[in-house]
């Protein structure tokens, strides 16, 4: 206790000392009177103490590399559709789908079967045409028709008409009609003929065929393609949208045709 009050004592002796006495007489020492020069010196002390504040290195972002990824999965659908369309396979292998090259190959057998049989059938085309230049003799028939025929008059109209406007029609019916059968050599020779107009249409055929395969191979990849990019979740057309194909082929004739309509709900 006795040693607590001499501690106590001495502590208001050095600290109850007289406020003139108390006054700093170093140079370095502030007037306290100048508030500046007190702020002045914290601040001096503040940037002495406090060691610079260094940046930290921004990690690098990876949001432009995720959406170049993004970029390089998304695929569009009718991209692909029109590129199916167009070249059947490219759709695919615009997609990324190997199979692709199973459609360009069907569609280079599609055309180079078409270019083989349309020109053996127009050659034979050319054949059976001179052929019947050379063995049905236009003038031999008008005067035997003219007496056997009381039509002969409407028939000579029909056949001068196709001779000058259709041809084909000209070759057929001199062939195939018995009422201009009196205009050939022979039997034989109209039998011949026949024949090789048969084989001409059968080539001209097989090339109307492979058209349609081709055309088919088309419409049958550009289909796919979409329900293929669809499953992989390359893109989508939406529920709001949808597509309506019109398909006529007819693998013997040339009025082979393909529509498509988009139609797209607007809220």
């Amino acid at each position: 206790m006795r040693r607590f009050a001499l501690t106590f004592s001495a502590f208001l002796a050095v600290f109850s000392c007289h406020p003139r006495l108390c006054q700093a007489t170093s140079a370095l020492d502030f007037d306290t009177t100048l508030p500046q020069e007190i702020l002045l010196a914290q601040r001096a002390i503040a940037d002495s103490v406090t060691p610079p504040a260094t940046t930290s290195p921004i990690a690098p972002s990876n949001v432009t590399a995720t959406e170049e990824l993004n970029q390089k999965l998304h695929k569009s659908v009718g991209k692909a559709f029109l590129l199916n369309l167009a070249v059947p396979g490219a759709g695919y292998l615009y997609a990324g789908q190997k199979r692709g090259f199973v459609n360009v190959g069907l569609e280079g057998v599609a055309w180079a079967a078409y270019l083989y049989y349309h020109d053996r059938g127009k050659s034979k085309e050319k054949e059976f045409q001179g052929y019947a230049d050379g063995h049905w003799d236009y003038a031999k028939w008008d005067s035997i028709d003219n007496i056997n025929n009381p039509d002969h008059q409407s028939a000579k109209a029909l056949i001068d008409g196709f001779a000058v406007n259709n041809r084909q029609q000209y070759y057929e019916d001199i062939g195939k009609i018995s009422t201009y059968w009196s205009g050939w050599s022979s039997q034989d020779d109209r039998n011949f003929y026949r024949g090789i107009r048969a084989h001409s249409n059968n080539f001209l055929k097989n090339a109307h065929t492979a058209v349609a395969g081709a055309f088919v191979n088309r419409i049958v990849s550009a289909v796919d393609v979409l329900r293929v990019m669809k499953n992989k979740s390359h893109a989508a057309l939406g529920s709001d949208t949808n597509i309506r194909f019109k398909l006529r082929t007819k693998p013997f004739a040339r009025d082979n045709a393909f529509g498509f309509v988009i139609t797209r709900r607007l809220d």
